[in-house]
């Protein structure tokens, strides 16, 4: 007996629903189309599936002893169809993804699950690094995207923004500030430790100091957030930090976080304008904004800040 798969999805279907409409809907085609499946299925078994009567779709006693059979049948199809799909695609493409902080603030447990339910073809191999190595290695092809702070400086590479993110000057515990000084002489005899030179953070901190950095009291350089916030939290001074990580240790205790005007810039994703038209790579760059847009965020506004930020690179 040759069975249309056609036919049986929609005697399962009309089973589920009791109603032709409903049913012809979910399977997106006309409620005529869906019962003439069921009467060419009547025909071919030779029995009757369904009572029908103002009140919809009732199965019939063979109509019920029928339909779990189908369900069975209709199932191994798909595993049969999956397994075909996995053997077409053999191995996942490996896709290289640089990560410029850390996971949790950059929604990679997310990231990770949409990849694997809507681009199972692709895998993707995460890679901690920072902004500016980051953008190097995607223009250089080392990386296939990855996340930087700021707007970057090779036409090379193409940024997508994704979200406005915060940074903020923290301060030990047990600092007395609750905001910086408003003089900038005190300001710069404030312990403060300085971002590496990568970092657009040493080209903004000048414009929160009021001095450039050998005017300043530097009691140490920093190559990363986390080695700030450690000299911050065992008391050696004050830095520019991420608002998010830094509250997550003001919360403990660990830091101070002062009350001055938030320091902003963009999270973008980088990417190689040529490397858009890849199937893979653009189906992650629109899970990934997808992800961020499901926030509700929007580009940045304008401000000297921001705009110094965007010509430069923040190191993470």
């Amino acid at each position: 007996m040759n069975i249309k798969l056609d036919k049986l999805r929609s005697f399962v279907l009309v089973a589920d629903e009791g109603n032709l409409t409903r049913a012809a809907k979910r399977r997106h085609t006309t409620p005529s189309a869906v019962s003439e499946h069921l009467r060419q299925l009547e025909d071919q078994f030779g029995l009757t599936l369904f009572d029908r009567s103002s009140r919809g779709m009732e199965l019939t006693p063979e109509g019920r002893k029928l339909l779990p059979p189908a369900r069975q049948a209709l199932m191994q199809i798909a595993e049969l169809d999956e397994i075909a799909r996995q053997l077409r695609c053999e191995a996942p493409t490996t896709l290289v993804l640089g990560l410029n902080a850390p996971p949790e603030y950059l929604k990679v447990d997310q990231l990770l699950r949409r990849v694997a339910q809507e681009v199972p073809e692709a895998r993707l191999e995460l890679v901690t690094s920072n902004s500016y190595l980051i953008t190097d290695q995607v223009r250089e092809g080392k990386m296939d995207l990855g996340f930087m702070y700021g707007t970057p400086a090779h036409e090379a590479v193409k940024a997508i923004y994704l979200a406005d993110i915060e940074f903020c000057v923290v301060g030990p515990p047990d600092s007395e500030l609750s905001a910086l000084p408003p003089d900038p002489e005190k300001r710069r005899a404030l312990p403060w430790i300085w971002a590496s030179d990568k970092c657009p953070i040493t080209h903004l901190m000048p414009n929160i100091i009021g001095f450039e950095r050998e005017q300043t009291r530097v009691v140490s350089d920093s190559e990363d957030e986390h080695v700030t916030l450690s000299m911050i939290r065992a008391g050696l001074g004050y830095g520019v930090v991420e608002r998010e990580m830094s509250q997550h240790w003001a919360d403990r205790g660990s830091v101070r976080i002062l009350t001055d005007p938030p320091i902003r810039t963009a999270l973008n994703l980088v990417v190689r304008p040529d490397s858009r038209e890849h199937k893979l790579i653009a189906a992650i760059i629109e899970v990934v904004h997808g992800l961020w847009q499901d926030q509700g965020t929007t580009a940045p506004e304008t401000s000297p800040e921001s705009d110094l930020l965007a010509r430069t690179f923040i190191q993470k």
